[in-house]
């Protein structure tokens, strides 16, 4: 069985079109924030984030991934929020407290994705195309 692709996006106008681009042939797409956009603009910003794409595109499934690194604390405020997946690295018994409260708020904790890079990629549409 194939691994599930999910998409690192740095800017809202990559995940528009990222989500323009998957729409009419998928049913669901899973993008990926890095760690530094979280830790910069803080859990405020991702809340922001995920209420206007799920308001702007309602007919489309879009779960996201939240990498949070070594920060415990920022993976335990990413499970109260509405994330899909979040990525944790730390020794197993804080992986094992914090899947306990990611299983309440049903999270996955590190499930395995393949991340496919969009931003070093300019023409999104010209590289699915091709792809797909």
């Amino acid at each position: 069985m194939p691994k599930k692709i999910c998409f690192a996006v740095s800017t809202l106008t990559q995940i528009e079109s990222l989500i323009e681009v998957r729409k009419s042939k998928f049913k669901t797409s899973t993008i990926y924030i890095k760690y530094f956009l979280i830790k910069g603009f803080g859990v405020e910003w991702l809340r922001s984030l995920i209420n206007y794409i799920n308001k702007k595109y309602k007919t489309h499934n879009i779960k996201f991934f939240v990498d949070s690194g070594y920060d415990q604390g920022l993976s335990i405020l990413l499970t109260h929020e509405n994330v899909d997946y979040i990525k944790l690295k730390n020794n197993k018994i804080i992986l094992n407290k914090i899947n306990q409260i990611a299983k309440k708020n049903k999270i996955l904790l590190n499930p395995n994705f393949d991340v496919v890079d969009l931003t070093k990629i300019k023409n999104i549409q010209k590289k699915f195309n091709i792809k797909l």
